[in-house]
């Protein structure tokens, strides 16, 4: 599957692909729950309009109205958002992160929950979002670390481990074996160590300009555990692209509520992130 192909997946796909709570509010909030702290704690304002983008079937948008914010949503599907059953005036429109529908500083914030890391171009929704940015406003991008060292690593020593036990042997690769983007047998999880790690020492160092990393996605269902994203997401892309484009710099890169999460960023942990449009830009 070519990578302009999952979003095919996304728009029509009832494969389990957004958060499905079956109108359980409780559930819903528990898994949105760091997002919406981390987006409520880094917005520069709470007046004006909030754009939830990816916001699947509406819950993330709703627990942000919830909050107080002027919350919009949009994904790529346009089936009605489950959580309608509770708000039914949700706004929401249905479009693509990289041709957003919206005039040039629509937004006082943009906001997004794990969705970079499945959008084939990144570089362009990057774009797009500050586009529809006020001057002033603020980019607030959660997501895995799909480069993370700390994580690569814990997978070589779960296989490593799961070897031991069977005595030496590990699972070999066969044709319904899932695609991770930390590997899925014991050779995949040292390589993508060695790969995650000279990657990670690379940007770092620096990149100009900076490279966002792409993969094959794997597309079969269940989706769960990243097999399906197309970018690598990282908070170094982030940190770089924002310092390396006019007009935007960026404000945070570390999650607010973990521990020692300021100093580990690079290595471990998710992708936190915020970017703010400069109040002289366009």
């Amino acid at each position: 599957m070519n990578l302009t192909s999952v979003q095919t997946l996304y728009r029509h796909s009832s494969e389990h692909v957004r958060g499905e709570f079956a109108g359980n509010l409780d559930e819903a909030t528990l898994h949105y729950g760091r997002y919406v702290r981390f987006v409520l704690a880094n917005v520069a304002t709470r007046s004006g309009r909030t754009l939830d983008v990816g916001c699947g079937n509406g819950w993330s948008t709703f627990l942000l109205r919830q909050k107080g914010l002027d919350a919009w949503g949009t994904d790529l599907h346009a089936r009605p958002l489950e959580a309608r059953q509770i708000d039914p005036s949700i706004p929401y429109v249905s479009a693509d992160v990289q041709r957003l529908p919206f005039d040039h500083a629509s937004f006082e914030a943009v906001a997004m929950y794990q969705v970079l890391e499945h959008v084939p171009d990144s570089r362009r929704a990057l774009k797009e979002c500050i586009r529809v940015l006020k001057p002033g406003g603020r980019l607030i991008i959660v997501g895995p670390h799909l480069l993370s060292v700390g994580l690569a690593l814990r997978y070589v020593l779960q296989e490593s481990l799961r070897a031991f036990k069977n005595k030496g042997r590990w699972t070999k690769r066969g044709p319904d074996t899932p695609s991770h983007p930390f590997g899925n047998t014991l050779p995949e999880t040292y390589w993508y160590l060695m790969h995650h790690s000279r990657r990670t020492i690379r940007k770092l160092v620096g990149e100009n300009p900076v490279v966002f990393l792409q993969r094959q996605p794997d597309p079969r269902p269940p989706f769960h555990a990243d097999n399906d994203a197309c970018y690598f997401c990282n908070p170094m892309d982030l940190i770089a692209w924002a310092r390396q484009t006019d007009s935007v710099k960026p404000v945070r890169w570390w999650a607010t509520d973990r521990l020692g999460s300021r100093f580990s960023w690079p290595f471990s942990g998710g992708t936190w992130v915020v970017l703010e449009k400069a109040r002289s830009g366009r």
